[in-house]
């Protein structure tokens, strides 16, 4: 199952955990910042994915 949080849409369906990611992988491309967490279904992480950078985690960074 793909979710956006914080997103209105339903959640969308697919047959296989490789399917899934492809899709939330692809919408995650097209609206960066953005990042994909594979779970178990019981909130352990399996994978992850970030696609662009937090330009928030970069100022932080840099005022210290």
């Amino acid at each position: 199952m793909v979710v956006k949080e914080g997103g209105a849409s339903a959640p969308a369906e697919f047959g296989r955990r490789e399917e899934a990611v492809a899709e939330a992988c692809r919408r995650a491309e097209s609206d960066q910042p953005s990042k994909v967490i594979v779970d178990k279904g019981d909130g352990a992480i399996l994978e992850e994915h970030v696609f662009g950078s937090d330009l928030s985690q970069e100022l932080d960074s840099t005022v210290r």
